[in-house]
């Protein structure tokens, strides 16, 4: 496959469940078992509830906003234009503080099915607030 570009208003947003406020949107499917690209928007005081992903690092680039990373017993503040990386198998979570939202760009480095799970998420569209800060990087 050759290279592409996708704009802002072509993205679609998902849920996981019902009650997550976080919108994440598939930037790259993955090929025989690599890696997974989206973006996440996350709400003032959202938290991800703490997990891991089997086998697989997790890569994110900070946008916009603040995000407060809790890693086993560590925990980093990024703001941004940060890089942050969480190993494979580390039990994590990050939390955006507000005011405003957080934008990720996340790179998961093995999807294990991730990329499936967030096609069959609940559609949420990103809205104008959202496509307004994309244009505007």
């Amino acid at each position: 496959m050759g290279p592409r570009i996708l704009h802002p208003e072509q993205l679609q947003g998902f849920r996981l469940g019902s009650d997550d406020h976080c919108r994440l949107a598939l930037l790259s499917k993955p090929e025989a078992g690599g890696c997974t690209q989206f973006l996440e928007v996350h709400d003032p005081c959202d938290r991800v509830p703490a997990h891991s992903h089997h086998q697989a690092a997790e890569l994110f680039f900070v946008l916009r906003g603040n995000v407060v990373f809790h890693v086993g017993e560590s925990s980093i503040t990024a703001s941004g234009g940060d890089f942050v990386s969480v190993p494979g198998d580390a039990i994590h979570d990050l939390e955006n503080p507000g005011p405003g939202r957080v934008y990720l760009i996340t790179v998961l480095s093995r999807d294990g099915g991730f990329a499936d799970l967030l096609e069959h998420g609940i559609p949420t569209p990103l809205d104008a607030e959202d496509l307004a800060v994309l244009r505007s990087l």
